[in-house]
């Protein structure tokens, strides 16, 4: 959750939420807190572990993160992209200037 309780501040943590309460411990009752914590580590770990995610091509988070190379996201990642965008600026910086056309040897 957030300080001030309002979802729209981190909508991924309030996704991860919903997702966990509405489709995994929905019908779920506990008698004290130590059963509602247990409950919940195997949600966390059911999600991150088993339960397949169409954001990261059907995989579970768990493989997703250990994949290399790009990933084709169903989702704009601006995270992605600055470090692409700065990978990019420091290897045009970084190069030594070609001169192709000049034909001097």
């Amino acid at each position: 959750m957030t300080e001030t309780g309002d979802p729209r501040e981190n909508p991924k943590a309030e996704r991860i939420h919903g997702t966990i309460k509405n489709e995994i411990l929905r019908e779920c009752k506990f008698h004290n807190i130590d059963e509602a914590e247990e409950a919940v580590n195997r949600a966390v770990d059911f999600y991150n572990n088993e339960r397949p995610h169409m954001s990261v091509g059907m995989r579970t988070p768990a493989e997703a993160s250990k994949s290399t190379g790009e990933r084709k996201l169903k989702w704009r990642s601006y995270r992605e992209q600055a470090i692409k965008r700065k990978l990019v600026m420091n290897h045009t910086e970084n190069s030594l200037p070609l001169d192709i056309g000049s034909g001097s040897s």
